[in-house]
């Protein structure tokens, strides 16, 4: 803020931070997406940082310059973060067959899921096809995967009321 020579322009593809360690609660339907997503300029409005959403789809170290498909950005100093992606640890078709959480957009693909297993048991009465429908299963047991397990518990209380299905039927 107190030095004017130095500029700051912050590229990210979306323009707000998600909280990632929060994702959890949206997939659970427990919170609106609205409250896992900081928007940039809420938390650098009042400094000098530029805000550009963009995606950078290639670096040139030579010329110091990021390229999108409809931009390019020169550097002096370049902070590059370039985030992870999730870890299936060679385990055969967990990833083929999976939903992942690593963005609002896999909370809410999670969540749209969800109801929508739970709307289709309601309707089924093949007991096998019905229990297929409300069998939930989360591969991985860090942070992530144990919030969800609690989220979908408490969500499947308030799905089983609405879609009056016996609690006993659903396994997580």
């Amino acid at each position: 803020r107190k030095r004017n020579e130095i500029d700051i322009i912050l590229i990210d593809r979306n323009p707000y931070h998600t909280l990632m360690t929060e994702l959890h609660e949206v997939a659970g339907s427990r919170t609106e997406p609205e409250a896992v997503q900081i928007s940039f300029q809420r938390i650098f409005g009042g400094s000098a940082v530029q805000l550009v959403t963009d995606t950078i789809e290639s670096i040139d170290f030579e010329s110091k310059t990021l390229r999108s498909t409809s931009s390019s950005y020169p550097y002096d100093y370049l902070v590059l973060g370039t985030g992870g992606k999730p870890d299936f640890f060679g385990l055969p078709g967990i990833q083929e067959h999976s939903f992942t959480l690593w963005s609002l957009e896999d909370a809410l693909r999670i969540r749209a899921h969800v109801e929508e297993q739970f709307r289709r048991a309601a309707k089924e009465r093949d007991p096998l096809a019905r229990k297929k429908l409300l069998s939930f299963v989360i591969a991985g047991a860090g942070f992530t995967g144990i919030e969800l397990v609690g989220e979908l518990v408490e969500q499947a209380d308030v799905l089983c009321r609405a879609y009056h299905i016996h609690r006993d039927e659903v396994r997580i």
